[in-house]
């Protein structure tokens, strides 16, 4: 046991150096031990098709899951097909909020929205030739690393709600999580949930 609990703790350093020595992709790692294990200090805001704020969700230690409930139904073949459950199960300092349908945006505390924003153009001209699939693996591996990017959100309908920027953003799609996003910005994490939105390399917005 006592060995068990200094390999975990090794392993808690490694990942905080790792963390502090800049990759994106690993702070994200650290972040979601973080966040299983303590919660993290998040701000969820809830919005209406319209992009009017309708709910807003603070707490000291804020996690986010799916209710873990599937059900089953017959294909054409009449084989069992199970379905995963589209419900967000939000732990607020231990107690319990249910959601469906919403737009939410979860923001770490210090992760600050820029609403006086807009971009209504993206133009890139370059001289020199490109080859497509080394320019999509190269972003692959900066995505990784972190790159500047501006996060435009907006609503089901398109309207806007607000955008954010950094200069170490790392992008994911959860796979236990229905219609969510996961970002982490210069080290804070950002969930987009049932939201249009843009990720644009900051160099291409003029």
């Amino acid at each position: 046991m006592k060995k068990i609990k200094i390999t975990c703790f090794i392993c808690v350093v490694v990942l905080a150096v790792i963390s502090l020595s800049g990759c994106a992709m690993i702070n994200n790692v650290f972040n979601k031990v973080r966040e299983e294990w303590s919660g993290i200090n998040f701000v969820a805001s809830v919005y209406d098709s319209y992009g009017n704020k309708t709910l807003k969700m603070k707490g000291s230690s804020l996690s986010i899951n799916t209710l873990k409930e599937s059900g089953i139904f017959l294909d054409s073949e009449g084989n069992d097909k199970t379905y995963q459950s589209s419900v967000l199960d939000v732990t607020i300092d231990g107690r319990q909020v249910l959601m469906v349908g919403d737009t939410i945006i979860f923001a770490e505390d210090g992760l600050d929205m820029v609403t006086d924003f807009s971009v209504d153009e993206i133009n890139s001209e370059k001289n020199t030739p490109n080859i497509q699939w080394i320019d999509r693996n190269i972003n692959k591996f900066k995505n990784k690393i972190g790159k500047n990017r501006t996060i435009i959100i907006s609503t089901q309908m398109g309207v806007p709600i607000g955008v954010y920027q950094g200069n170490s953003v790392y992008v994911e799609v959860p796979g236990d999580l229905p219609k969510t996003t996961r970002l982490s910005i210069d080290g804070k994490i950002m969930y987009i949930h049932r939201a249009n939105y843009q990720i644009i390399d900051s160099s291409l917005i003029q």
